[in-house]
Protein backbone atom coordinates (compact mmCIF):
# COMPACT_ATOMS: atom_id res chain seq x y z
CA UNK A 1 0.00 0.00 0.00
CA UNK A 2 2.92 2.36 0.74
CA UNK A 3 4.14 2.64 -2.19
CA UNK A 4 0.99 2.04 -4.41
CA UNK A 5 0.84 5.54 -3.86
CA UNK A 6 4.35 6.71 -6.06
CA UNK A 7 2.67 3.72 -8.56
CA UNK A 8 -0.45 4.33 -9.27
CA UNK A 9 -1.61 1.37 -12.08
CA UNK A 10 1.30 -0.95 -11.05
CA UNK A 11 -0.03 -4.03 -10.30
CA UNK A 12 1.85 -6.05 -7.54
CA UNK A 13 1.50 -10.31 -7.98
CA UNK A 14 3.34 -11.38 -4.32
CA UNK A 15 3.26 -14.53 -6.61
CA UNK A 16 4.35 -12.98 -10.17
CA UNK A 17 6.59 -9.89 -9.65
CA UNK A 18 7.19 -9.22 -6.04
CA UNK A 19 10.59 -10.42 -4.10
CA UNK A 20 11.48 -9.36 -0.68
CA UNK A 21 14.59 -8.55 0.28
CA UNK A 22 16.51 -7.88 3.24
CA UNK A 23 18.22 -4.03 1.84
CA UNK A 24 19.66 -2.84 -1.68
CA UNK A 25 22.55 -4.84 -1.86
CA UNK A 26 21.01 -7.88 -1.34
CA UNK A 27 18.27 -6.64 -3.46
CA UNK A 28 20.80 -6.38 -6.04
CA UNK A 29 22.36 -9.17 -5.86
CA UNK A 30 19.12 -10.56 -6.82
CA UNK A 31 18.41 -8.83 -9.45
CA UNK A 32 22.24 -9.28 -11.00
CA UNK A 33 21.77 -12.79 -10.69
CA UNK A 34 18.83 -13.18 -11.88
CA UNK A 35 19.31 -11.62 -14.87
CA UNK A 36 23.34 -12.17 -15.92
CA UNK A 37 25.12 -15.64 -15.99
CA UNK A 38 28.74 -15.59 -15.22
CA UNK A 39 31.24 -13.98 -17.96
CA UNK A 40 28.16 -11.48 -18.43
CA UNK A 41 29.28 -8.00 -19.18
CA UNK A 42 27.46 -5.25 -16.64
CA UNK A 43 27.52 -1.59 -17.49
CA UNK A 44 27.40 0.92 -15.06
CA UNK A 45 28.32 4.62 -14.92
CA UNK A 46 31.63 5.91 -13.08
CA UNK A 47 31.70 7.49 -10.66
CA UNK A 48 30.18 4.79 -9.11
CA UNK A 49 28.92 3.30 -5.50
CA UNK A 50 31.43 0.45 -4.76
CA UNK A 51 28.99 -1.94 -4.59
CA UNK A 52 28.95 -1.98 -8.35
CA UNK A 53 32.04 -3.82 -9.53
CA UNK A 54 32.02 -5.61 -6.38
CA UNK A 55 28.68 -7.25 -6.87
CA UNK A 56 30.07 -7.94 -10.27
CA UNK A 57 33.00 -9.45 -9.13
CA UNK A 58 31.27 -11.96 -6.55
CA UNK A 59 29.18 -13.57 -9.44
CA UNK A 60 31.96 -13.49 -12.04
CA UNK A 61 30.42 -10.66 -14.10
CA UNK A 62 32.56 -8.50 -16.36
CA UNK A 63 32.14 -5.01 -14.97
CA UNK A 64 32.38 -1.66 -17.64
CA UNK A 65 32.55 1.94 -16.44
CA UNK A 66 31.11 4.42 -18.91
CA UNK A 67 32.54 8.06 -17.83
CA UNK A 68 30.25 10.47 -16.20
CA UNK A 69 31.95 14.02 -16.42
CA UNK A 70 31.23 17.29 -15.20
CA UNK A 71 30.89 20.01 -17.26
CA UNK A 72 33.36 22.82 -16.23
CA UNK A 73 30.87 26.06 -16.74
CA UNK A 74 27.08 24.48 -15.97
CA UNK A 75 28.83 21.77 -13.16
CA UNK A 76 26.68 19.30 -14.86
CA UNK A 77 27.52 15.87 -14.95
CA UNK A 78 27.18 14.50 -18.67
CA UNK A 79 27.84 10.98 -20.51
CA UNK A 80 28.88 10.56 -23.96
CA UNK A 81 26.37 8.89 -25.95
CA UNK A 82 28.74 7.19 -28.27
CA UNK A 83 30.36 5.62 -25.17
CA UNK A 84 27.49 4.26 -23.90
CA UNK A 85 26.30 2.69 -26.91
CA UNK A 86 30.10 1.28 -27.06
CA UNK A 87 29.85 -0.48 -23.77
CA UNK A 88 26.28 -1.55 -24.42
CA UNK A 89 27.35 -3.64 -27.26
CA UNK A 90 27.29 -7.44 -26.49
CA UNK A 91 26.25 -6.68 -22.43
CA UNK A 92 23.84 -7.93 -20.60
CA UNK A 93 23.06 -5.54 -18.11
CA UNK A 94 23.10 -1.78 -17.57
CA UNK A 95 23.24 -0.65 -13.80
CA UNK A 96 21.22 2.87 -13.69
CA UNK A 97 21.21 4.90 -10.40
CA UNK A 98 19.71 8.14 -10.49
CA UNK A 99 19.77 10.59 -8.61
CA UNK A 100 23.51 9.39 -8.89
CA UNK A 101 25.04 8.33 -6.09
CA UNK A 102 27.88 9.80 -5.58
CA UNK A 103 27.64 12.88 -8.16
CA UNK A 104 23.79 13.68 -6.84
CA UNK A 105 22.72 13.73 -10.74
CA UNK A 106 19.18 13.15 -11.87
CA UNK A 107 18.95 12.21 -15.67
CA UNK A 108 16.98 14.28 -17.51
CA UNK A 109 13.75 12.70 -19.30
CA UNK A 110 15.66 12.81 -22.65
CA UNK A 111 19.07 11.04 -21.46
CA UNK A 112 16.40 8.34 -19.64
CA UNK A 113 14.66 8.23 -23.29
CA UNK A 114 18.52 7.83 -24.85
CA UNK A 115 19.52 5.49 -22.43
CA UNK A 116 16.50 3.48 -22.71
CA UNK A 117 16.26 2.95 -26.33
CA UNK A 118 20.36 2.09 -26.13
CA UNK A 119 19.23 -0.62 -24.20
CA UNK A 120 16.51 -2.10 -26.21
CA UNK A 121 18.74 -1.63 -29.95
CA UNK A 122 21.70 -3.85 -27.96
CA UNK A 123 19.38 -6.36 -25.98
CA UNK A 124 20.46 -4.96 -22.57
CA UNK A 125 18.72 -5.35 -19.53
CA UNK A 126 18.24 -1.81 -17.40
CA UNK A 127 18.68 -2.49 -13.54
CA UNK A 128 17.90 0.70 -11.91
CA UNK A 129 18.86 1.45 -8.35
CA UNK A 130 16.36 3.90 -7.20
CA UNK A 131 17.37 4.56 -3.41
CA UNK A 132 17.30 7.83 -3.70
CA UNK A 133 14.22 8.41 -6.41
CA UNK A 134 12.45 9.85 -3.46
CA UNK A 135 15.76 12.85 -2.55
CA UNK A 136 15.16 15.25 -5.44
CA UNK A 137 15.78 18.88 -4.66
CA UNK A 138 14.56 21.04 -7.40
Amino acid sequence: AYYARFYPGLAADAEENVTVVLGATEGFACSLRSVCAPGDRVVFFEPFHELYPSQCKLWHLSPQAVTLREDAFSGEWKFDIAELERALRGARALLLNTPHNPTGKVFKQSELETIANLCVRHDVICVTDEIYEHIVFD
